[in-house]
């Protein structure tokens, strides 16, 4: 096969998905209008797709070259190490294109949306016409849920936003967490958000919040980059666009509303708040499962609130959100002791394994290095909700427990024989195998 004619299926299929995403850019709300434009040359919508797909074909059909360096472009960068290695590199090249000829074309196509992009959003002589063929596209192609405009479409709806051309501005925050941050720059030159660029973005965030595929594959993704930017948050309506999507959502994506709705705490702490109660009762597991391994994080922008997280988390019904759940319980240990015996008492006197060993891993070490008489009587209460994989780490955490407080020993032991007899006699025989000068104390 001829490099003109992988070259070529790419072509033809490039072709097929612009028709493709510009019509269905219509098929949900109307074309947002553009933030600049010309008094003199005010912008006319376009009202349906027919003239607008003629438009965007007539285009790519007569910039066969732009095509082309675009696609050298992406083939250089996305190339994998086996092509440039084998023996025959230009045959495996081309093998390689065939097989990826969905993916190469919508490269082909963000990177065209980019350019138009670039020229409507020139504040000397913006181009309007470019506007509606390049948010036609970027629209389009995010209502079909792709990957490629999920992750090339933030930069250019955050560029809408600003009224700036995609790559002329820094959407990274910049702050402290930079080497070269220097504060006498904080009003960078990057400057404020357009108006009229926000009621654009907004208007595409909302289409993409009535796509069937975009509302899970593309929105969450967007509105998680758009918590960092404190600039745009407030006014795309970030909180609320979280909550709603969090509402009458389930799947992976709901995890990704969580991680936004955490970005949040800072500047707008209450709004948070709600949308992470509302996921600690969401019927998603995913939600809970992200919110719950994400504790510890929350605790460092409100401890009060993540403890009241936690004891929601820890009577969930899934056992993974539970387990998640104790890892931070266990964390108490170091900052908060009392709590920590407070809350680890319920659990292990509820008998689910899992948490139980998730305690004996993380926190059960550190706990009798404080208080090695364990006056809390957290060792017998483990050990009798324990596995076996966590009763030899606990047999182990008693020899050592022996070696600080012979007392302490004898009464953990003694309180285990007075819980179960066989769980004692298990306790004697682990003791007597790994720990026989001490067994005695068992007698």
């Amino acid at each position: 096969m001829s490099r003109r004619e992988a070259s070529a299926l790419v072509w033809e299929r490039g072709e097929e998905l612009l028709k493709e995403y510009v019509e269905r850019s219509f098929s949900i709300a109307p074309l947002p209008n553009p933030p600049l434009e010309l008094p003199d040359f005010p912008a006319i919508q376009p009202t349906e797709s027919d003239s607008l797909v003629q438009q965007a074909s007539g285009l790519y059909a007569v910039d066969r070259a732009g095509f082309n360096q675009r696609l050298s472009s992406i083939v250089e960068e996305e190339e994998p190490d086996f092509v440039k290695r084998n023996i025959d590199p230009d045959s495996t090249r081309e093998k390689w294109m065939s097989e990826n000829v969905d993916g190469l074309s919508e490269r082909v196509l963000s990177k065209m949306a980019w350019d138009w992009m670039c020229s409507a959003l020139d504040e000397d002589s913006p181009d309007t016409d470019r506007w509606y063929l390049a948010v036609s596209l970027l629209i389009g192609s995010s209502l079909s849920g792709s990957d490629i405009a999920r992750r090339g479409g933030f930069h250019l709806l955050t560029s809408i936003a600003m009224a700036k051309p995609p790559g002329s501005w820094s959407s990274e925050i910049t702050g402290a967490h930079q080497m070269a941050w220097n504060p006498d720059d904080a009003a960078r030159h990057d400057g404020a958000p357009h108006p009229s660029g926000v009621l654009a973005a907004s208007a595409i965030l909302d289409t993409m919040a009535m796509g069937e595929s975009s509302q899970t594959k593309i929105l969450p993704h967007w509105l998680e980059g758009l918590t960092v930017n404190r600039r745009l948050c407030g006014l795309l309506d970030v909180p609320n666009r979280l909550m709603s999507s969090l509402e009458r959502g389930s799947g992976k994506h709901t995890g990704i509303l969580v991680r936004g709705a955490i970005q949040l705490m800072t500047g707008w702490p209450g709004e948070s708040r709600d949308i992470l109660l509302a996921a600690s009762q969401h019927s998603d597991r995913d939600a809970r499962r992200e919110l719950s391994s994400s504790l510890q994080r929350i605790s460092s922008e409100d401890g009060g609130f993540a403890i009241q997280l936690m004891d929601v988390l820890l009577e969930d019904s899934d056992s993974d959100v539970r387990t998640l759940a104790t890892t931070y319980l266990s964390s108490l240990v170091r900052t908060d002791m009392p709590l920590f015996v407070e809350k680890a008492s319920i659990v292990l006197g509820r008998g689910d394994q899992r948490m139980t060993q998730r305690i004996v891993d993380s926190a059960m070490r550190e706990y009798l290095s404080m208080d090695s008489d364990d006056k809390s009587g957290l060792l017998p209460m483990a050990w009798m909700s324990s596995n076996e994989g966590s009763k030899s780490r606990l047999a182990g955490l008693m020899i050592q427990q022996a070696g600080a407080s012979k007392e302490g020993f004898r009464n953990t032991s003694e309180r285990i024989r007075e819980l179960s007899g066989e769980g004692y006699e298990d306790l004697k025989d682990r003791i007597s195998r790994r720990g026989p000068s001490i067994s005695d104390l068992l007698e």
